[in-house]
């Protein structure tokens, strides 16, 4: 969590103590279930770009590589969705 908060607080500019918890909980949580072998990937959806930047750099340290994770705004996932998503008329 702290190299997730130092990574944070560099791309935003801000200092380690304004980084909110939950931002590094995100990474933390996602790193775990990789770890726990509960999932092979997962995908991190968030508009927050220091976050999401941060979750594809620090995981891949712990020896996962890039395809097994992914980080999504909310726009690609409703993009990616709307793709998958095509509704049958009569």
């Amino acid at each position: 969590m702290d190299q997730a908060r130092r990574s944070i607080a560099t791309a935003s500019d801000r200092s380690e103590d304004v980084v909110e918890k939950t931002d590094t909980e995100v990474v933390d949580l996602a790193l775990e279930t990789l770890l726990d072998s509960a999932v092979d990937r997962v995908i991190v959806v968030t508009n927050d770009i220091p976050l999401g930047e941060a979750t594809e750099t620090l995981i891949p340290r712990h020896g996962f590589d890039d395809e097994q994770i992914s980080w999504l705004t909310g726009g690609e996932l409703a993009d990616e969705l709307a793709t998958d998503f095509v509704p049958e008329f009569d």
